[in-house]
């Protein structure tokens, strides 16, 4: 077990219980650092689908959390885990107007596959970040974060159901919307994203997913769709013997200054309308099989969906080190939150949890010595400056890259089936 010198024991409390959230509380529970997590909601919430989790963000994890394998981390969270699956994506592109594959990556040649990515159900991630190691982490729930005051190593925080905790420093673990960013750096917004996206979800027989669904999709967690600039991929959250939940999307950039379907400013409740607009936009698409029957106005109208307001967040690091000043620092979307197309921010959350505590755990500045409380505060401070010199350019970089590859994906069909011809024509 490493050290961390802090200036009073005081325990590291992280806002949100997210995935940046446990899996910062588990990696510094795994190293004996107190710490407390806190989070608004109830313990029962649900966000039941599923992420790709890439191989340059769960290695690291792992490795951190004593090597455990990611054969043992797919058993466990992988949507089709209770039937034998372990997370697998083809990612094959279908041209959702006939059906057949466009763009699909070549297999191994050996036969083997290379785990450089999985699906995870997020809400069994979340449950194996809380509860793989052999200690405890603390999560408190229904603490809503109402202020908090003084500087690192000596803070006093203050939740709305009167709760108060003293804390040596803050994570701010709590998303795009975090409460914690608000309070202290109030003049950074979520930048809304010009895109429509809209997400359903629903539940079919196994008898129905073998029917409907799995001639396409096969032992694929995602069944990728494209049309002409547009995007509906359908997704596997969760199997077991009950039958199987799916997700399904539809995204596009947004069409002039009145598009009927971009709503940025709505209510929950008017997010959860169903546009005519869309109904007619989906039907004119003329959709092949199963995209068709995912995609109906009919099949819509029963289970409902939601319009997606896509937002963006990146912190500068002059704001960052103003907060650190404050003792907060921040992990995931809090700072650096990327539009949801991009397939990396969940992964970039996870690699911030893995560097934010192994620069808690730096002893390089120490030297072995014996340190005052005024030399630890600057110990303190200065791994967490650390923390931020390695993940700034990282995120700075991934936020861009994510906004860019939305028109790669949201490419007119013409240029979807050149790619596709021009693929074929490769020699093997």
């Amino acid at each position: 077990m490493r050290e961390f010198t802090d200036l009073s024991r005081k325990p590291v409390l992280i806002i949100g219980a997210g995935i940046s959230g446990l899996a910062t509380a588990r990696l510094l529970t795994q190293h004996c650092i107190p710490n407390v997590v806190f989070e608004a909601s109830s313990a029962d919430r649900n966000q039941g689908f599923s992420i790709t989790l890439r191989k340059w963000a769960y290695e690291p994890l792992l490795h951190e959390l004593g090597d455990i394998s990611t054969e043992t981390l797919a058993k466990a969270i992988a949507p089709d885990r209770h039937v034998g699956g372990a997370g697998s994506l083809d990612q094959a592109l279908r041209d959702v107007s006939s059906g057949q594959k466009l763009i699909a990556p070549e297999p191994a040649k050996d036969g083997t596959s290379d785990r450089k990515m999985f699906r995870a159900n997020r809400n069994a991630l979340r449950v194996w970040l809380r509860d793989c190691g052999e200690q405890e982490v603390d999560v408190r729930y229904r603490h809503k974060l109402k202020s908090f005051q003084g500087e690192l190593g000596n803070l006093k925080v203050e939740f709305e159901n009167g709760v108060n905790f003293e804390g040596s420093l803050i994570i701010a673990a709590d998303g795009v919307h975090s409460t914690v960013r608000q309070h202290m750096l109030a003049h950074i917004n979520p930048e809304i994203v010009p895109v429509v996206v809209f997400h359903g979800d629903f539940h079919l027989s196994h008898e129905e997913f073998n029917t409907i669904i799995k001639p396409s999709i096969g032992d694929s967690n995602i069944l990728g769709g494209v049309g002409d600039s547009f995007n509906t991929p359908i997704t596997v959250s969760n199997i077991n013997e009950k039958g199987v939940d799916l997700d399904w999307s539809y995204s596009r950039a947004v069409r002039g200054d009145n598009d009927p379907l971009f709503n940025p400013y709505g209510t929950q409740d008017q997010l959860r309308q169903i546009p005519n607009d869309l109904l007619y936009e989906l039907e004119s698409a003329k959709l092949a099989s199963p995209f068709s029957y995912v995609l109906s106005a009919e099949h819509i109208q029963k289970n409902g969906l939601f319009n997606w307001v896509s937002r963006s967040v990146f912190v500068s690091r002059s704001d960052l080190n103003s907060a650190l000043e404050q003792g907060v620092v921040f992990v995931g979307d809090s700072w650096h939150a990327m539009p949801i197309f991009g397939g990396e921010g969940g992964n970039h959350a996870l690699l911030d949890t893995v560097e934010l505590s192994k620069a808690l755990l730096d002893n390089s500045f120490q030297g072995g010595r014996k340190m005052e409380n005024e030399e630890k505060g600057h110990l303190l401070e200065a791994r967490l400056h650390n923390y931020y010199d390695g993940a700034y350019k990282r995120c700075h970089d991934a936020v861009r890259r994510c906004r860019q590859r939305f028109g790669l994906l949201h490419r007119p069909i013409e240029e979807w089936r050149m790619l596709a011809e021009q693929k074929s024509q490769q020699p093997t």
